[in-house]
């Protein structure tokens, strides 16, 4: 139980590390797109962002999953 608390800590943290340095890095990017859904679009934002953005949610819940996915051998 308590490695599976650790690397589900290493992935939130990872991952939270990841976003932070994303929003710094798109700062001053002057290319700005907005994605268009079937309700609304969203904000503008930089390509990087949200390819970065998609990128990052897809490790944590890569990670989640491999994370719940271990068998406890504690018998």
């Amino acid at each position: 139980m308590f490695f599976r608390l650790k690397l589900l800590t290493l992935n939130f943290a990872t991952s939270i590390l990841l976003i932070f340095f994303l929003c710094l890095g798109s700062q001053n990017l002057g290319k700005k797109y907005s994605l268009d859904f079937l309700i609304n679009k969203t904000v503008s934002l930089p390509i990087g962002f949200l390819i970065g953005t998609s990128f990052t949610l897809g490790l944590m819940s890569g990670g989640l999953t491999s994370v719940l996915m271990i068998n406890d051998e504690d018998n």
